[in-house]
C-alpha cells in the first residue's frame, strides 16, 4: 500500500527535535546548577517538558504519515507513549547533572534512554486505527532502536559537557550539538517508520492514492505550536532563573568579598598586632583556617637546601597533625621559580591534577586531596610557603578566595618583617643600653661635644668626667672643653686639637687642665668624630684619661736621670786615674745606683792592687826559687835516661818469653784438636761396636730360631714315611683287588670285558703308586740327611757367632777405657791451652805496661829538659814582669 508524507509537518517535527534538543541541554544545565529542592523542581519539570517535546516530534512525524485508507489514533494510548519519553528525559537529566559521570554510567544511562524512546515510538504507533495490519522489517527495527541507543548515548555526552557554561559562545556550541542530537532523534523516528509496512484488511477501505490530511496537518501544526510555546516558555524561565541565579550569585559574591574583604582586614590587624614571631605565624594559620573553612593550614620554612620543615599549623581535630616535621619535596625545583615570582598555586584535584605517582603519594601521606599555596617574601627572598589543605574531598577554589590567600601571605611576608625590625629594635635598644650603663661606668671620662653648635659645647658626659674635674654635670654641660686649660697649658698642643676637630679628624693628645679646686692635672684626651649618612660631623666623642701620676713619675725620672749621669762622669774620671797607674784612687759617689757602681768599682781596684802587690812578690819568689832548681832538674833528666835503657832491656826480654808461651799454646792448642779428634774417634768406635753386637746378638738368636725351625723340619720326613708306607700298602691290596676283579671277570665272560679292562687300569694305577712311594721315600732320605747336615752347619755358626760376640764385647770395653783417657787428656789440654794463653795474654799486658813506661820515662826525660828551659824562661819571664808591675802605685 502507498504512502505519503506532508513535508510541512516532516520539517515541523525536526524543527521540534532540535528546539527540543536545545532545551535539553538548557535544562541539564540548570538541572546541575540547581540547589537542594529546586535541583529537583527543575529535575521533575524539565523531564516533563522533555518529554513533551520528544513525544511532540514523535506524534507531529506520525501525523505527516498518510496512506490511502483512513488513519485514526487512541488518544489514551497516545498519552501513555509520552510516559516512556518523560521518565527517559528524566534520567537523562539525572545522569548528566552528577559531578562524575563515568563510561559505564553513559553507556547504561544511554541505552535505557533509547529503549524509553523506542518504546514511546512503538507504543505510539499502537495508537494507530486503521483497516490493516502492520509488520516490520526485523533490520530496519534493530537500526531504528540502535540509532535511538547511539543518540542517546551522543545526547548525554554532549549534554554533560555542555552543563557547564565555559565562555560566552556556548550557545553556538549548544545549537550545533541540539542539530546533531535533534537529527538522531528524527532519524530514529523515520528508521522505525519504514521499518513498518501496512497490509490491508479491507481493500473496499482503500480510497485510491494516498493524500494529505488536512484535518491531521492542522493538528500537527497545532501540537507543535503547543509545543513551542512550552519548549519558549520552559527556556525563558531558564533563561529568567539563570539570570536571577547569576544575581544572585553575583550579590552572593560580593557579599562574600565584602566578607572577606572585612575578614582580610581583620586578620591583617591580628597579624600585625603580633610582634613577635611565634605569634605571627600562629596568628595567621588559625584566622586563615577560620576564613577559608578548610581543613588545614600551615606556614611552611624553607632551609638553605630548599627542603623544609613545619613552623606552624592550625588543623581539625579529624586530620594528622603535622607540626615540626621535616618535608623533603623532590618536585619542589618546579615551583621555586613560580613561588620566587609570587604566583599562587591552586589545585582542586590532586587526582586530576597530572602528578606523578610519587609526589600524590607525598601529598595523600598528609591526607591532602586539594590544596592551596602561596609564597611568603621577606626581604625579596622566599622564605617560605603558606599552604590551605583541603582533606576531606576536593575543592574548587574560587578566584576571589585564591586572591585572599595571596594578599594575607603577602601580610604575613610584611609581618614577618615587622617582627623582624622589632626584634632588632629591641636588640639595638638592649645594645643601646648596654652602652650606657658601659659608658656610665667606665672609669675613663667620656664627653660628647656637638660642632653644629657655635660653641662645640658639651651635650654628655659620664660620672667619671665630673670625679676627675670636680664639676658637676650641669657645670660641665653646654660649656667647651677649654675652660678646663690653664695659662700654662701648652699652645702647640691646644694648636693640633683645634686643627683635628676643625677638618673633623681624630687626635690625641697630652695637656695639663684644671680641677674645680684650682689644683692641675695631666690627662690624655682622645677626640674621634661621628658622621652621619651624608658624611657631615655631628658629634665629637671625647675620651679623657688622667695620667698625673704617669706625668709626675716621668719627670721624676727625668730628674733621677740627670743626677745619675753627673754621678757617672765622676766616675769615669775616677777610672781614668785607675788606667794611669795609681791605683790609691778611690770613688767618692755613694749614693743611688751610681754609688752601687761606685762600691764595685772601688772593689775592682782595691782587688787589682792586692794582685799586683802579688804578683811583685811572686816575681821575686821566682827568680830565687829557679836559680837553686835548675840543677837538680838537669840531673833528674840524666837518671830518667838510664832507666830507660834498662827497661828497654826488660822488654827485649819479655818479647822473647812471650814468642816461647805463644809456640807453646800453638802445640797444645793442635794437641787439643787431636785429643778431640781422638774422643769423637773413640766415642764413634763405641757406637758402631754396640751396633756389631747388638747385630751379632740378633744374628745368634735368628740362627737358634733358624736351628729349631730346621729340627721341627726334621719331623715332617717320619710323617712322610708312615703315609708313604701306608700308601704302598693301599697299592698292594689294590693290585690284589684288581688281580681278583680280573679272575672274575673272565668268568663272566662277555659281561665282564668292561669291568676287567677297568680292573686292568686300577692295577696298573696301583703299580704306579707304588713306584711313586718308593720314589718319595728315596727323596725323603736325602731331605732327612741334609736336613741333619744344616741343623749341625746352623749350631756350629750360632757358636762362632757367640765367640765373636764376646770378642766384640771385649773391644767395646776397651775402646770405652780409651775414650775416657782421651778425655781426660783432652781436658788436660784444654787447662794448658787456657794456661798458655792467660800467660800470653799477662805477657801481653806486661810488655804493653813497660812499653807505656817506657814512654813515660822518654817523656820524664823530655820534660825534664823542657821544664828546665822553661824555667830558664821563667826567670827572664818573672824579671820582666817585676819591671812591670814596678809602674803601678801601691802606696809601698
Amino acid at each position: 500500500m502507498t504512502s505519503i508524507y506532508d513535508l510541512r509537518l516532516v520539517a515541523l517535527s525536526i524543527f521540534i527535535a532540535v528546539f527540543s534538543s536545545y532545551t535539553a541541554l538548557d535544562l541539564a544545565a540548570r538541572v546541575t546548577a540547581a540547589k537542594a529542592s529546586a535541583k529537583v523542581a527543575w529535575l521533575i519539570g524539565g523531564a516533563m517538558v522533555m518529554g513533551i517535546g520528544i513525544w511532540s516530534m514523535h506524534f507531529v512525524a506520525m501525523l505527516a504519515f498518510n496512506m490511502a485508507i483512513p488513519i485514526a489514533y487512541d488518544m489514551l494510548i497516545v498519552l501513555v507513549s509520552m510516559l516512556p519519553a518523560v521518565i527517559a528525559s528524566g534520567g537523562a537529566l539525572f545522569l548528566v547533572s552528577r559531578p562524575v559521570l563515568s563510561i559505564w554510567q553513559l553507556l547504561v544511562g544511554g541505552t535505557l534512554m533509547g529503549i524509553g524512546i523506542a518504546s514511546m515510538h512503538y507504543i505510539g504507533m499502537l495508537a494507530m486505527r486503521m483497516q490493516a495490519t502492520a509488520t516490520y522489517n526485523p533490520v530496519l527495527f534493530l537500526l531504528s532502536i540502535a540509532i535511538a541507543i547511539g543518540a542517546s548515548i551522543l545526547a548525554l555526552n554532549i549534554a554533560f559537557h555542555l552543563r557547564t557554561p565555559t565562555s560566552t559562545t556556548d550557545w553556538l556550541a549548544k545549537i550545533g550539538s541540539a542539530i546533531v542530537m535533534g537529527g538522531a532523534i528524527a532519524g530514529m523516528h523515520y528508521t522505525g517508520m519504514a521499518a513498518v509496512k501496512f497490509i490491508p484488511t479491507n481493500p473496499a477501505a482503500i480510497s485510491g492514492l494516498a493524500k494529505t490530511n488536512d484535518s491531521l496537518t492542522l493538528l500537527g501544526i497545532s501540537i507543535a505550536t503547543a509545543t513551542f510555546v512550552i519548549l519558549g516558555f520552559t527556556l525563558l524561565t531558564s533563561f529568567i532563573d539563570r539570570r536571577l541565579s547569576d544575581q544572585t550569585k553575583l550579590l552572593a559574591q560580593q557579599e562574600a568579598q565584602a566578607k572577606l574583604s572585612q575578614l582580610f582586614t581583620e586578620i591583617t590587624l591580628k597579624i600585625r598586632r603580633s610582634l613577635k614571631l611565634d605569634d605571627v605565624v600562629n596568628t595567621t594559620v588559625y584566622e586563615v583556617r577560620q576564613a577559608l573553612k578548610t581543613d588545614r593550614v600551615i606556614i611552611y620554612r624553607f632551609n638553605a637546601d630548599w627542603s623544609g620543615i613545619i613552623i606552624a599549623e592550625s588543623v581539625g581535630q579529624r586530620w594528622t597533625k603535622t607540626l615540626g616535621k621535616t618535608v623533603n619535596d623532590p618536585f619542589r625545583e618546579d615551583y621555586i621559580e613560580m613561588y620566587k615570582n609570587g604566583r599562587v598555586r591552586a589545585t582542586n584535584d590532586i587526582y586530576a591534577a597530572g602528578f606523578t605517582e610519587c609526589h600524590r603519594e607525598i601529598l595523600e601521606g598528609f591526607q591532602i586531596k586539594a590544596n592551596l599555596i602561596a609564597p611568603i617574601i621577606h626581604n625579596n627572598q622566599l622564605v617560605g610557603l603558606l599552604c590551605a589543605h583541603e582533606c576531606s574531598t576536593t575543592r574548587d577554589w574560587h578566584k576571589y578566595e585564591i586572591n585572599l590567600f595571596k594578599q594575607l601571605a603577602i601580610q604575613v611576608g610584611i609581618a614577618l618583617e615587622q617582627a623582624s625590625l622589632v626584634a632588632e629594635l629591641e636588640h639595638t635598644q638592649k645594645v643601646l643600653r648596654l652602652r650606657d650603663r658601659a659608658i656610665a661606668s667606665a672609669s675613663n671620662a667620656i664627653f660628647i661635644t656637638d660642632p653644629r653648635q657655635p660653641t662645640n659645647p658639651i651635650i654628655f658626659c659620664n660620672a667619671a668626667l665630673e670625679k676627675i674635674t670636680g664639676y658637676s654635670s650641669d657645670e660641665l654641660l653646654g660649656c667647651n672643653y677649654k675652660f678646663l686649660q690653664g695659662y700654662d697649658t701648652d699652645l702647640d698642643t691646644i694648636t693640633e686639637l683645634d686643627e683635628a676637630m676643625e677638618t673633623s679628624g681624630e687626635c690625641q693628645v697630652v695637656l695639663k687642665n684644671y680641677r674645680k679646686n684650682g689644683s692641675y692635672f695631666w690627662c690624655e684626651l682622645t677626640v674621634s668624630p661621628v658622621l652621619d649618612v651624608f658624611g657631615q660631623t655631628i658629634n665629637f666623642v671625647c675620651v679623657l684619661v688622667e695620667i698625673t701620676s704617669r706625668k709626675e713619675t716621668e719627670e721624676e725620672l727625668k730628674r733621677s736621670q740627670e743626677i745619675l749621669q753627673k754621678q757617672l762622669l765622676e766616675i769615669i774620671a775616677d777610672i781614668n786615674e785607675v788606667l794611669q797607674g795609681d791605683l790609691t784612687v778611690r770613688s767618692q759617689v755613694t749614693t743611688g745606683e751610681a754609688g752601687i757602681l761606685a762600691n764595685g768599682i772601688n772593689t775592682i781596684i782595691y782587688t787589682l792592687w792586692e794582685i799586683v802587690t802579688q804578683v811583685q812578690q811572686i816575681a821575686y819568689q821566682i827568680n830565687v826559687g829557679v836559680g837553686e832548681n835548675s840543677a837538680l832538674v838537669q840531673q833528674v833528666g840524666d837518671e830518667t835516661l838510664k832507666q830507660i835503657e834498662q827497661v828497654n832491656y826488660t822488654l827485649q826480654e819479655l818479647n822473647n818469653l812471650n814468642l816461647w808461651i805463644q809456640k807453646v799454646t800453638d802445640s797444645a792448642e793442635q794437641l787439643q784438636k787431636i785429643a778431640v779428634t781422638t774422643t769423637n774417634t773413640a766415642e764413634t768406635a763405641k757406637t758402631t761396636m754396640d751396633l756389631t753386637a747388638e747385630s751379632m746378638w740378633n744374628l745368634q738368636q735368628a740362627n737358634s730360631q733358624i736351628g729349631n725351625k730346621v729340627n721341627s723340619l726334621g719331623d715332617y720326613p717320619h710323617k712322610i714315611y708312615r703315609v708313604a708306607s701306608t700308601i704302598r700298602q693301599i697299592a698292594t691290596q689294590t693290585n690284589l683287588l684288581a688281580s681278583d676283579a680280573s679272575i672274575e671277570a673272565t668268568w663272566m665272560g662277555d659281561r665282564g670285558r668292561s669291568f676287567a679292562k677297568v680292573a686292568e687300569q686300577i692295577a696298573q694305577l696301583a703299580v704306579q703308586s707304588s713306584q711313586a712311594t718308593q720314589e718319595i721315600e728315596g727323596v725323603l732320605s736325602n731331605v732327612e740327611m741334609e736336613t741333619s747336615a744344616l741343623v749341625q752347619a746352623i749350631e756350629s755358626e750360632t757358636n762362632k757367632i757367640g765367640e765373636k760376640a764376646n770378642i766384640v764385647q771385649n773391644t767395646k770395653l776397651s775402646l770405652e777405657d780409651i775414650l775416657e783417657v782421651s778425655q781426660q787428656i783432652n781436658h788436660l789440654v784444654q787447662s794448658i791451652f787456657t794456661a798458655t794463653t792467660s800467660q800470653t795474654e799477662t805477657s801481653q799486658a806486661m810488655a804493653s805496661d813497660i812499653e807505656h813506661i817506657t814512654q813515660t820515662l822518654k817523656y820524664t826525660a823530655d820534660s825534664s829538659s823542657t821544664v828546665s828551659n822553661s824555667l830558664q824562661q821563667t826567670t827572664e819571664v818573672a824579671k820582666q814582669l817585676q819591671v812591670y808591675v814596678s809602674g803601678f802605685k801601691t802606696g809601698e
